[in-house]
């Protein structure tokens, strides 16, 4: 079990959360139009709200991040932050698969410049890899699954967290 103080974080955790889930809805409805570009830049923003869910819940505090993944590499690598392995290695996880996506910064909204050239996001994400960002989203989704659900006040979003696992593999199989 994760041993948490449940002061404000939780409320902060629940914030971030609903957020996150607001651009997985989007990410959806985006995927189901085929507005690829639209779709990563949602899975960019998702991934990032779902790091600071958990960075609060693990209750910590942060100052404006665009790279929450440094965080939770600066937790598992601290030896005088005791938690259990499992729960780390998941942290980890998220970590790593929230790496790629941070990487990608500012051209899902604006592009990119290439040989002097401007690089749309609509030019450069499609469908092949928005199904990657996608599978990222949902194996971050799976880890905090199995991390929240030992948190009762959770409980609610761990259900909209399974709605939009099965969502994102659903979609996958179109």
């Amino acid at each position: 079990m994760l041993a948490i103080n449940l002061t404000d974080n939780y409320k902060r955790t629940k914030e971030w959360l609903s957020l996150a889930f607001n651009n997985i809805e989007r990410v959806i409805r985006n995927y189901k139009i085929n507005d690829y570009s639209e779709c990563v830049f949602k899975i960019q923003l998702s991934i990032k709200q779902l790091q600071k869910a958990l960075i609060f819940l693990l209750g910590f505090q942060f100052h404006k991040i665009h790279d929450p993944s440094r965080i939770l590499e600066s937790i598992e690598k601290n030896n005088n932050i005791k938690i259990e392995k499992e729960i780390l290695d998941r942290i980890k996880k998220v970590a790593s698969l929230a790496k790629d996506i941070e990487g990608e910064g500012t051209a899902t909204r604006y592009g990119i410049i290439e040989e002097g050239k401007l690089i749309t996001p609509e030019d450069k994400y499609d469908k092949l890899e928005a199904d990657k960002y996608l599978r990222d989203l949902k194996e971050i989704l799976i880890n905090l699954k199995e991390i929240f659900k030992e948190i009762p006040i959770l409980v609610h979003d761990i259900t909209s967290i399974t709605k939009f696992i099965k969502e994102c593999k659903d979609l996958m199989k179109e």
